[in-house]
């Protein structure tokens, strides 16, 4: 009795220490590891979905659909393109994407799935819908007229399409052994790694001025006002995860913090969705996280007593920290989906 006692406190321990530790990132899959050499080496930001995980689970069959993306200005436009040169669609045939985007505005993209080639020649030979042209070494790129997107079957799985031909061309040059594009970023591929879920669908950004624009929209549309870049004051120091900070945030304090932020997302029956705040040390990640608890619950207090508010979603959301790492994690089902689609969380909150 003493050694099964002994043995129960002792699980007790292990279990109380496992509970701060900060989760493991699942692992990055092969075929993805294989094709960030052919996205920009330096973008805003890159972004994955997998259609194929995506359309068999049960939240995309109730809740997904083609006019949600076609209802987008830029992925709606992009996806409308590749199905009418060659049938694929998010629904059946496109079964992974990757995106990435510089601030030239200059994209990579890389499509693989099942492409029906003669429904693109069709159009080559009876409409001028889509063109044929060559790049710099010779080699035949496909251009739909009225957008500029040129793209190449890499095989006949694979699509690769760019707005810059130059582009084009580096992807051309790629090969299975190449380390390229973000390969060469170490930075941008560590935060990847760092991507908690990545099966499904995730973005990342290392860039520090889209990270700013991202919480300046955020916190100004929370607050109802435009925030201050800085302010002569330091940021207050935080000593742990309970101290409060009480004063409005400034923008160059928040993002100055950061060195990573993703966004990524677990589908099953429900969607759970997960941003990703990678901070500079253990100090900054304590107060990005007070931030942000002050952030959630002015939204909620905005929020509060209104008609399908979504001060409800704003109670669901878990706010967390794991040595430098912030998280936020709220999960997306049937009793909260139609608040959602009400609600505008970006919205300004009305004068009291």
């Amino acid at each position: 009795m003493r050694f099964a006692g002994l043995l129960i406190f002792c699980l007790l321990i292990f279990v109380q220490l496992q509970c701060g530790l900060k989760p493991v990132p699942e692992a990055m899959p092969l075929s993805v590891g294989a094709t960030l050499n052919l996205l920009q080496e330096n973008p805003q930001f890159v972004m994955y979905l997998n259609f194929t995980n995506l359309r068999r689970t049960e939240f995309w069959k109730k809740n997904i659909s083609d006019s949600l993306l076609n209802s987008e200005k830029t992925f709606g436009s992009l996806l409308n393109t590749f199905k009418l040169a060659t049938g694929a669609s998010i629904s059946d045939g496109l079964d992974e994407l990757y995106y990435s985007n510089s601030w030239l505005g200059e994209n990579a993209i890389v499509m693989r799935g099942i492409f029906d080639k003669n429904k693109l020649n069709n159009f080559l030979s009876t409409d001028s819908l889509f063109s044929v042209t060559t790049n710099a070494k010779g080699k035949t790129v496909y251009i739909k007229s009225d957008n500029g997107l040129y793209f190449f079957f890499r095989d006949d799985f694979t699509i690769c399409a760019s707005n810059y031909l130059k582009q084009i061309d580096v992807m051309m040059e790629v090969n299975d052994t190449s380390k390229s594009g973000v390969l060469l970023n170490q930075p941008m591929f560590d935060a990847i790694q760092s991507v908690m879920y990545k099966q499904d669908l995730w973005m990342v950004s290392t860039e520090k001025i889209f990270i700013r624009g991202i919480f300046q929209n955020f916190l100004e549309a929370t607050y109802g006002e435009k925030l201050p870049e800085d302010s002569a004051s330091s940021s207050p120091e935080v000593l742990n995860d309970s101290a409060e900070v009480k004063e409005k945030p400034t923008i160059v304090n928040l993002y100055k913090r950061l060195k990573a932020i993703s966004f990524s997302a677990k589908m099953s029956n429900e969607l759970k969705l997960l941003v990703q705040s990678e901070c500079i040390d253990e100090e900054s990640a304590k107060y990005f996280r007070s931030i942000l608890n002050g952030v959630i619950t002015v939204a909620k207090l905005s929020a509060a007593g209104k008609e399908n508010s979504s001060s409800e979603i704003f109670n669901k959301f878990k706010l967390e920290r794991y040595d430098n790492s912030v998280f936020i994690e709220f999960d997306v089902d049937e009793s909260n989906i139609n608040i959602l689609r009400k609600t505008n969380l970006m919205s300004k909150p009305e004068n009291n």
